[in-house]
C-alpha cells in the first residue's frame, strides 16, 4: 500500500529521526479487564484491516504491507515500541495498566481524528462487553460496512499544481520569536509532558463571554503567557492552531493526516487590546483561514511540493529532503495549539475519568487538548526543562478565574517507532 501525499510527509522526514507517535491516556472508572479488553481489541481490528499493516522500505520508497499478525495487547504502562517485535510489527498497540487505558499509535498513518475513531470502537466493545448496554450511533463497529472513503486521501484527490513551478523556489517564512533561541529557556535532548486538568463548565462560561472557543482562547492564552515572560522581542510571537482539514476538502470518513494550521501573529496592536477583542480576532482568522478555498490551495502546494520531493531516485534522498522541509519550517510559530474537540459518544466519555493526548516532540512549544465528562484537559509539550512559560499559562488562568489542577509533570512516554528494516 503506497504512502499517500496527506501522509508523505509525516512518514519520510521522521522514521529513522525522531518517534513519531502518540499516547492517548485514558483513566477509566474501574481496574481494566484484560480479558474483555482483547475481545474488544479482536473485533477493532476486525473493523479496521487496512490499518493492520506493517511499515516497509526498499531502495526507492516505504510502503506499507500487509500484517496478519495480531494487534498487541500489553499488560504495562511502560514505554514500548512500535514497528518491532514487541507490536507484532504492528504501528499501533493497546496497553493497559489498573484503571490505565494507553492507545498508543504511529502518527504517519493516522492524524488526531483518525485515531479517535479507531479508540472510539475499542471503547465501544469493551464497554459493551463490561456493563452490557453502549450507543453505538455514529461508531464504526463491526455492523457499520466499510466505506471507501476511510481509506481515500482526500489530498490525492486535489488538481495537481505544476511541480515545476516549486524547483528551486524554497517556501518564504518569516522566522518567529522562539522561547528557545530568544526566550528564557534552554533546548533539552529530553521532552517535557505538563498535564493539567480544568473544568469544562467554568472554562465554557469564559469562553462565550469572551467570544471565543476552547481552541481558540488557548492560543490566545499562549501568546499572552509568552508575551509576559519576554515583553521585549525583535520578532513576532507567531501561533500556530491547528484544525481538521477533512470538511473543507469534501471527506470527513479518511483516516489519514488532514490538518490545516491557522496562523496567529500576536501584534503590538492586538496586545493592546481587551482581552475580548484579541479571542475576537483569533477567532475571525480562524474563520478566514478555513475557507474551503484558502485550505484547499494551501493542501494543493503542498501536495505539489510533495510530488516533487517523491521525484528524487532513493530512499535516502527523499527522507533528506522530507527532513529539511518538515523540521525547517518549525521557526514560522513560536507555540502551536491542537483541539480535536470534545468527546461525542456520551455512553463511553461517562466511563472515562481522564484523557491525556501526548505527541511526538516534533514542536518545541505545543498545547493538546481534549475534553471529556465534564473537564478538558491540557498537555503541554515542551523540549526544554524550565517551568517558566508553563507557570505564565497558569497564571493567565487564575487572572481569568478559571480554576485548573495540576496533575503531573514528566519526561515523554510515547513508543518508540523502530526503524524499518
Amino acid at each position: 500500500m503506497r504512502i499517500t501525499y496527506g501522509d508523505c510527509l509525516h512518514v519520510y522526514s521522521n522514521v529513522g529521526k525522531m518517534d513519531y507517535t502518540v499516547r492517548l491516556c485514558l483513566k477509566l472508572d474501574e481496574n481494566i479487564d484484560g480479558q474483555l479488553l482483547g475481545e474488544a481489541l479482536e473485533k477493532t481490528s476486525a473493523r479496521y484491516p487496512y490499518l493492520c499493516v506493517r511499515l516497509r522500505k526498499n531502495d526507492k520508497e516505504f510502503y506499507y504491507g500487509e500484517n496478519k499478525l495480531p494487534v498487541c495487547l500489553i499488560n504495562t504502562d511502560k514505554k514500548i515500541s512500535l514497528n518491532s517485535n514487541e507490536s507484532n510489527y504492528h504501528v499501533w498497540a493497546i496497553c493497559y495498566k489498573d484503571d490505565y487505558l494507553y492507545f498508543d499509535f504511529y502518527h504517519g498513518l493516522c492524524d488526531g481524528n483518525g485515531m479517535y475513531k479507531v479508540l472510539e470502537t475499542l471503547l465501544y466493545y469493551y464497554i459493551l462487553q463490561k456493563y452490557g448496554k453502549c450507543d453505538a450511533n455514529g461508531v464504526r463497529t463491526l455492523d457499520v460496512p466499510f466505506d471507501e472513503r476511510e481509506c481515500a486521501d482526500p489530498i490525492d484527490s486535489l488538481p495537481d499544481l505544476d511541480p515545476e513551478l516549486l524547483k528551486g523556489s524554497a517556501p518564504n517564512f518569516e522566522s518567529a520569536f522562539s522561547v528557545i533561541k530568544e526566550g528564557s529557556a534552554k533546548e533539552s535532548s529530553k521532552h517535557y509532558i505538563k498535564d493539567v486538568i480544568v473544568p469544562e463548565k467554568e472554562l465554557l462560561k469564559y469562553t462565550s463571554a469572551n467570544d471565543a472557543s476552547p481552541g481558540t482562547f488557548f492560543t490566545v492564552i499562549l501568546a499572552r503567557a509568552i508575551d509576559s515572560v519576554n515583553p521585549v522581542r525583535d520578532k513576532k510571537i507567531m501561533g500556530g492552531y491547528v484544525l481538521n482539514a477533512r470538511p473543507m476538502l469534501g471527506n470527513t470518513y479518511s483516516h489519514h493526516n488532514c490538518v490545516n494550521q491557522i496562523g496567529f501573529e500576536y501584534s503590538d496592536k492586538m496586545k493592546n487590546m481587551p482581552f475580548d477583542r484579541q479571542c475576537t480576532v483569533m477567532r475571525g482568522l480562524t474563520f478566514l483561514q478555513s475557507d474551503q478555498d484558502i485550505v484547499a490551495q494551501k493542501m494543493m502546494g503542498m501536495k505539489a511540493g510533495t510530488k516533487l520531493m517523491m521525484q528524487i531516485p532513493t530512499l535516502e534522498g527523499k527522507r533528506e529532503a522530507f527532513y529539511s522541509r518538515v523540521h525547517g519550517t518549525n521557526d514560522v510559530s513560536t507555540f502551536n495549539v491542537s483541539y480535536v474537540g470534545q468527546w461525542k459518544n456520551k455512553d463511553i466519555g461517562s466511563h472515562i475519568k481522564e484523557f491525556w493526548t501526548h505527541v511526538p516532540g516534533i514542536k518545541p512549544f505545543l498545547l493538546e487538548l481534549a475534553a471529556v465528562n465534564g473537564n478538558v484537559y491540557m498537555s503541554l509539550h515542551q523540549n526544554f526543562e524550565e517551568d517558566i512559560y508553563y507557570k505564565a499559562i497558569l497564571k493567565q488562568l487564575e487572572q481569568a478565574g478559571i480554576p485548573y489542577q495540576e496533575v503531573q509533570s514528566e519526561e515523554s512516554d510515547i513508543a518508540h517507532f523502530m526503524d524499518v528494516e
